[in-house]
């Protein structure tokens, strides 16, 4: 995996000792959909990086700082990564889309409907593309 990392330009540092917990994380993202769309995917590459590379546990401490990083209020987005209340509400997401047939990441949807999961060669992507646009 971290010869695949480095190829990609990531550094798979294996410095964090332990597996998240990630729900905090998944409301951290909710919260800069809702409130700053436009930083949430900053926010989700910061979020990579303090994790697979600088061996950064997503804490409620470090979430404040990946927030505060993008240019996110800290305190706002901690309380509400933080609060029972969002963490139960994007686990019942996950949940549904689960049910849904989503059984891996990253997962591409057209038009509203399922294409396909995981990594795929830009021809793929031209293809569904086309596909939809002529079906239009």
């Amino acid at each position: 995996m971290k010869a695949a990392g480095q190829a990609a330009g990531i550094d798979f540092s294996g410095k964090c000792d332990r597996y998240p917990n990630s729900l905090g994380v998944h409301a951290l993202l909710k919260f800069a959909a809702d409130n700053a769309p436009e930083k949430q995917n900053a926010l989700q590459e910061v979020l990579f990086r303090h994790y697979f590379t600088d061996g950064l546990y997503p804490s409620a401490e470090n979430l404040v700082a990946a927030a505060e990083e993008v240019g996110l209020d800290g305190t706002a987005a901690g309380d509400f990564a933080s609060s029972e209340t969002n963490q139960r509400a994007v686990a019942d997401e996950a949940r549904q889309i689960s049910r849904a047939g989503v059984t891996g990441v990253p997962f591409f949807f057209v038009n509203g409907e399922p294409a396909f999961s995981g990594a795929q060669p830009p021809a793929a992507f031209v293809r569904l593309i086309e596909d939809a646009a002529n079906a239009s």
